[in-house]
């Protein structure tokens, strides 16, 4: 059995590891489960335990799934939450909405049908998650990033490829070990 889930990996520059230090720092003193930036992803798909002979039928189909996809640009941009103010439960990095981010979601989604939880496209927004908060006392903090890095752009990205990760859970946070790279053409 193996736990996975499909996704397009970012590798943040100086600029964007930069802003997630001033909010961690700025967050020091709230209960956040931080992700580490070697980590950064923008999850398509998660598929969860997929038993082991299943493995090969998802390559499969997403092979066919992207075999023609084109590599498209966006920007890493803005700081936000995923719940209220007064119980914010993920901090996200925004990336640019495209039309691009629709079809992959459609794409890979489409093909697999069957695997993991069925998906709203309606619900798909591609952002990257720094930090799931376990509790939030001063929302002042949070406005106040949220306003600082209003606009702002993170880092410019390419997407070239889809990756099909296993992930572990361990204590000190999952583990993310790629499966295989599909590349774009």
């Amino acid at each position: 059995m193996k736990r996975l889930f499909v996704a397009v990996k970012i590798h943040p520059d100086e600029k964007l590891l930069h802003a997630v230090q001033k909010i961690q720092q700025d967050c020091a003193t709230e209960d956040i489960k931080w992700v580490k930036t070697d980590s950064l992803h923008i999850t398509l798909k998660f598929l969860g335990d997929t038993p082991d002979k299943e493995v090969k039928p998802v390559q499969q189909l997403l092979a066919a799934a992207l075999k023609d996809f084109r590599a498209f640009g966006f920007r890493v941009e803005n700081m936000g939450y995923f719940g209220n103010s007064r119980f914010p439960r993920v901090l996200w990095l925004g990336i640019e909405e495209k039309p691009e981010w629709i079809e992959l979601f459609d794409r890979v989604n489409d093909a697999l049908t069957g695997y993991g939880k069925k998906e709203d496209p309606r619900a798909f927004k591609p952002h990257l998650t720094i930090g799931r908060v376990k509790s939030f006392r001063d929302v002042d903090t949070l406005f106040a990033l949220e306003a600082e890095f209003a606009g702002v752009v993170f880092q410019e990205v390419t997407v070239s490829e889809v990756i099909l990760f296993e992930s572990f859970l361990k204590p000190t946070g999952p583990v993310y070990n790629i499966v295989e790279k599909f590349p774009f053409t």
